[in-house]
């Protein structure tokens, strides 16, 4: 009985982990940068830019490859109208 006990405790923690990384729900949100249309090269090039460098969490830690694009919101360049 002790051995189900302990074996019980150490899948628990697993399979809430399991839960919280679910790719199944994609909710994620998309921002638009607006801008001008001589602006619009130089906004995508940045935004290139920084899709390259590591995601870090607020303390500085880098995030696993992967958590890196499940939650994160996506960021797009449009000319304004």
């Amino acid at each position: 009985m002790k051995r189900f006990i302990v074996i019980a405790a150490l899948c628990a923690p697993v399979a809430g982990l399991a839960t919280t990384f679910d790719s199944t729900a994609k909710s994620t949100q998309t921002f638009e940068i607006r801008v001008s249309q001589d602006q619009l090269a130089e906004c995508q090039q940045t935004l290139r830019e920084l899709r390259q460098k590591p995601v870090v969490t607020d303390g500085g830690w880098t995030l696993p490859s992967f958590m890196k694009d499940d939650d994160l919101p996506q960021s797009v360049c449009v000319v304004k109208a």
